[in-house]
């Protein structure tokens, strides 16, 4: 497995991802990953310290794809891309807002 450290901003609330550096970035493919659940619980215990800038961190399932690092969950995946492209995938028309299915 592979993991990355993810939390949202105070200040607006957006999704956030810990990157190598120990900086918050909004983008999942810049985080910091790790297949060590030793080196994960590290990373996510000092995220737990930085209750000033993010709340309630918690360690992400990914994969790597390429380069990228991709959430596992339908529910992370939402959260790095917004609604549209996982509604998309699911056959939903989102350019109307319309939930309906397509085809």
């Amino acid at each position: 497995m592979v993991w990355a450290v993810t939390a949202n901003r105070l200040l607006d609330g957006g999704v956030v991802y810990l990157r190598a550096d120990r900086s918050w970035t909004s983008a999942v493919s810049d985080a910091w990953s790790a297949e060590s659940q030793k080196d994960t619980e590290a990373r996510l215990e000092w995220a737990r310290t930085q209750e000033h800038e993010v709340c309630d961190p918690y360690a992400l399932d990914v994969a790597r794809e390429g380069e990228c690092l991709v959430p596992r969950s339908a529910r992370e995946r939402i959260r790095a891309e917004g609604p549209g492209p996982t509604l998309a995938r699911l056959g939903y028309e989102t350019q109307t807002g319309s939930r309906r299915r397509a085809g």
